[in-house]
């Protein structure tokens, strides 16, 4: 496993303070490289995953999914959010019942059934939530951003660019500009996690 076996003494001790008792602390990080993610474990069998973030960017969607999409998913769907750290850039999640698919040895009729609740559970995380207020005006400055990036590559590219490219170019970023608003939802990364 990556990361190391245990979290930084400060990081526990907030964790602590949240669960009311020092957990005992089990590493639960995945092989990829910076995966820093432990299983805290109180008397009782109740279990908590301590999570950091590698970068402020991915601490802040996994934190905004956890308060407004995942509680769209259902009870006992999807981890909820305990509590949160922008100091230490971690969330502090419930754990699940059960085990990760990939450690079972379903038949062909249970990992279809898996699968097709895996599309479940993300066809009401596209649907979750009301995406507006910030969100909306941050997702729709992020498209006229791109259209204005792609006019400042085009005008940089000089002649290395041929007349019909420029035009292709110029007339999609004029269309990103002229789009009326979009319906926002929610977006993934890799849903081998659903699994």
């Amino acid at each position: 496993m990556s990361g190391p076996s245990t979290p930084a003494p400060a990081l526990l001790a907030w964790a602590g303070r949240v669960l009311g008792a020092r957990p005992s602390v089990q590493n639960a990080s995945r092989p990829q490289e910076n995966s820093r993610i432990w299983q805290l474990s109180l008397p009782g069998d109740v279990r908590h995953y301590l999570k950091v973030s590698r970068r402020p960017l991915m601490y802040e969607r996994e934190t905004l999914a956890l308060r407004h999409a995942a509680p769209a998913l259902g009870a006992g769907r999807a981890p909820q959010l305990r509590a949160s750290s922008a100091e230490h850039l971690v969330p502090l999640l419930t754990a699940l019942p059960g085990r990760p698919l990939e450690h079972l040895k379903p038949t062909s009729a249970e990992e279809v059934r898996a699968h097709r609740q895996g599309g479940t559970l993300l066809a009401r995380l596209h649907a979750a939530g009301d995406v507006s207020g910030p969100w909306r005006v941050e997702a729709e400055q992020a498209l006229h951003a791109a259209a204005d990036e792609a006019e400042n590559h085009l005008r940089k590219a000089g002649d290395r660019v041929t007349s019909a490219e420029q035009r292709l170019v110029g007339d999609l970023a004029e269309q990103l500009h002229a789009l009326p608003p979009l319906p926002l939802a929610f977006i993934h990364g890799d849903a081998r996690d659903l699994h």
